[in-house]
């Protein structure tokens, strides 16, 4: 009989980043282990009945037990709250019911519940963390450093890192980082493992015309964590070298919102394209992209952060370029000379890293030389093996 794994998410599974992030990896752990996933869905994804059934059944394909519930958003704190109890619940039904050996945690609303729950089960947790959450919460304004409920989150944190079996981070800057901000979770056994894609899904991209410069971005630019206004000023910048140079911005954000945001920048929206994908339409409408942009707002919180976009960009062959302070997106741009790294944005910042992707963008083996990096950094193959490792560990202390 297999292991039995209780999966709990607060990510849902109808998001392109749950289909991704999540059943890209179930998919693969379900040859070896038994597994319920719960996850919560936002309102307007759950409500797709027909998109839900058949997903529904692509995880049954697998063996994998899927058990959505609705995302609360508003209220905050008591929408919170509620998925919460609703997560305590699942847990302590589905490890009882289910025998489950083995909690994974994606994230920390999850962790919260495996870790309250274990005092009660004794059954092991695995807190994969996803992002350093409560210094996302105070960089985003969201809460006070010196409030009760951030020092509370950071004693949980402590907590959380501190009982876990194992604990997943995105970057090895969170793990250095962490180390140094709770000295009592250093014997820890931390793993790395990075935002990863399925690699069959992703292709070196074909329909590419040489001749012709689009600067590319996909995900969402207008959550507050991304710099959009670096983006339409790169944009600014590649027109005065490059005329005939295009925006192309593959993206879930109000369209409309986004040109507006562009002509208050100066920025000319005539050849800016837009357009959207789903997740299994990612690969190919970001094919025709020269170079992808990653400009995301660094610090503290940033340092856990593992861009999915850029290994999606990577699988397909296309450099991307960024800024420092982000997790160890820089590090690994550098490392594999997949892109350009710029330090700010200025406009000397953004004018010479726009001068030297041009240049890069002539290397005939970039292509391959992206590629190459996501198989080797990126691959859901591989994060697979990992998570396995991590698995037999916890079960089998």
């Amino acid at each position: 009989m297999k292991p039995s794994i209780l999966y709990l998410s607060y990510t849902g599974l109808m998001e392109p980043l749950g289909r991704s992030q999540v059943l890209a990896y179930l998919s693969r752990l379900s040859k070896s282990y038994s597994i319920t996933l719960v996850t919560f869905e936002k309102p307007a994804e759950f409500s797709d009945h027909a998109a839900r059934e058949t997903l529904k059944k692509e995880c049954e394909a697998h063996g994998i037990t899927w058990l959505p519930r609705l995302y609360h958003h508003k209220p905050r704190l008591l929408a919170t709250s509620w998925d919460l109890l609703m997560l305590l619940w699942d847990t302590w039904r589905l490890t009882t019911r289910n025998r489950a050996q083995l909690v994974h945690c994606r994230s920390y609303i999850p962790a919260i519940a495996a870790w309250l729950m274990g005092k009660v089960t004794k059954t092991p947790y695995i807190f994969d963390m996803r992002a350093l959450w409560p210094e996302e919460m105070a960089d985003a304004g969201r809460l006070d450093r010196k409030s009760i409920i951030y020092k509370t989150l950071n004693w949980l944190e402590c907590r959380l890192l501190r009982d876990a079996a194992t604990v997943v981070s995105l970057t090895q800057a969170a793990v250095i980082y962490l180390k140094q901000k709770y000295p009592e979770t250093s014997n820890q056994n931390y793993v790395v493992i990075p935002t990863c894609v399925d690699l069959d899904r992703f292709h070196t991209a074909r329909n590419r015309n040489p001749e012709q410069l689009t600067i590319g971005s996909m995900g969402t630019i207008i959550s507050g964590w991304y710099h959009i206004d670096w983006l339409f000023n790169l944009y600014n910048q590649a027109l005065t070298q490059r005329p005939d140079a295009c925006l192309k911005i593959v993206t879930r954000d109000n369209h409309a919102t986004i040109a507006d945001m562009a002509k208050k920048n100066g920025t000319p929206i005539e050849r800016i394209k837009f357009d959207r994908a789903s997740a299994n339409e990612v690969a190919d409408k970001i094919s025709d992209m020269s170079f992808g942009s990653l400009f995301f707002t660094a610090g503290i919180s940033k340092l856990g952060s593992a861009p999915t976009r850029m290994a999606e960009f990577l699988s397909c062959g296309i450099p991307v370029i960024g800024n420092r302070g982000v997790g160890d997106m820089a590090d690994l741009i550098e490392k594999y000379n997949v892109g350009v790294v710029i330090e700010d944005g200025s406009d000397s910042s953004l004018a010479s890293g726009m001068s030297k992707m041009l240049d890069l963008l002539s290397d005939e083996n970039l292509s391959q030389r992206c590629r190459a990096a996501a198989e080797d950094f990126f691959s859901a193959d591989c994060g697979a093996q990992k998570y396995q490792a991590i698995y037999d560990q916890a079960i089998n202390k």
